[in-house]
């Protein structure tokens, strides 16, 4: 993973995507091709400040790698703040933004069955990921699950449209509707195991035979449709995930219940170099970084991106959530720094250490 950076990029074009959303396209100047050559599914954080309170917010690709740009779909939230931000700027303004990073790829170069599940703006990593497949690999086949509350709320619409009359052999799609009732009475409502099992009956998806399957959007439907496909037989390894909302935490409650330390002495390595302050259970550990000089990476701070991950190389820490590191990373003594929760007097934690 490369270290987390950030560039002045120029807004090449926005457009407006439905009602709620747009698209979002930053020019990629040739010095910098190298820097921002991402795989399907990964995302960028994108660095804004509002009232001089600094804010990084991340955000998936949705354009194919190898372009002179790259594209963001963006789901207006009311009172979000790049929402708010985004109001104030123009084209040809600049905006931070970092290399890509993420996991959310494909693992296989040439994999013969895809399953792609996405609920709302959880589909901008499957465009990508859609548009460099179907076009790279030409023996893919692709099934997308997409899940909305109306046709008009469905992003990236046409490009999906596009995509299945171009690839008409090896891209089948189906939209489900939860506000919007159609013809077909499998296709109204959320996307959940009965109708993955509904599809699997009559052949229409054949789960022993996904060579990687990948879920992105609301945790509830995330953590059911993963735990059902892996009750179904498919490997652990070919399921990634990914969450687009969880609900913030308004308070930090102490999860480090018998560890009663006043403060702990937090040894930070990063980029070559070795760096100290303290913290105690209840503090942030971004925040107090920050008010040592020390700047780390991250993006989210709710658990969800990994963009703040790093390896406790001695003592014990604790994560008070964790949304996005596999049992295998955790067992190797990763964690997600965003939600780190001190659990010794001395702690080691390596930045460097991918």
């Amino acid at each position: 993973m490369n270290k987390q950076a950030f560039h002045n990029l120029r807004i090449q074009s926005i457009e407006k995507e439905t009602e709620g959303s747009s698209r979002i396209r930053f020019a990629l100047p040739e010095t910098l091709l190298d820097e921002f050559h991402f795989k399907p599914g990964q995302y960028i954080s994108i660095k804004f400040e509002i009232k001089k309170k600094a804010h990084v917010r991340t955000y998936s690709i949705s354009s194919e790698p190898d372009r002179n740009f790259i594209e963001i779909g963006v789901k207006h939230i009311k009172n979000g703040m790049f929402s708010k931000f985004l109001k104030t700027k123009n084209l040809e303004d600049k905006i931070q933004i970092s290399n890509p990073e993420g996991n959310f790829v494909l693992d296989s170069k040439e994999p013969s069955r895809v399953l792609l599940i996405a609920a709302g703006s959880g589909i901008t990593p499957m465009v990508s990921i859609l548009k460099s497949q179907l076009k790279k690999n030409t023996r893919t086949k692709v099934t997308l699950l997409y899940s909305n509350k109306t046709y008009a709320d469905m992003m990236y619409r046409d490009d999906i449209q596009n995509l299945k009359d171009k690839y008409l052999d090896r891209l089948v799609v189906f939209n489900f509707f939860s506000r919007e009732i159609q013809d077909t009475d499998f296709l109204n409502g959320r996307i959940t195991k009965d109708k993955i099992t509904f599809l699997s009956e009559r052949n229409l998806i054949d789960i022993q035979t996904i060579d990687q399957c990948f879920i992105c959007g609301p945790m509830e439907m995330t953590k059911a449709l993963r735990s059902f496909l892996k009750d179904r037989g498919l490997s652990e390894r070919k399921i990634k995930t990914e969450l687009f909302y969880v609900a913030e935490n308004k308070t930090t409650k102490s999860i480090a219940k018998n560890f009663d330390a006043s403060q702990s002495k937090i040894e930070v390595l990063i980029d070559g170099s070795k760096k100290i302050f303290y913290m105690n259970k209840n503090d942030d550990f971004i925040e107090k970084a920050k008010k040592y000089g020390i700047s780390v990476p991250y993006s989210c701070k709710n658990g969800m991106c990994a963009t703040c991950r790093c390896k406790v190389s001695s003592g014990k820490a604790l994560m008070r959530k964790n949304f996005s590191l596999e049992d295998w990373e955790i067992k190797k003594g990763f964690l997600l720094s965003c939600q780190l929760e001190p659990f010794d007097k001395e702690i080691c934690l390596d930045f460097d250490i991918i």
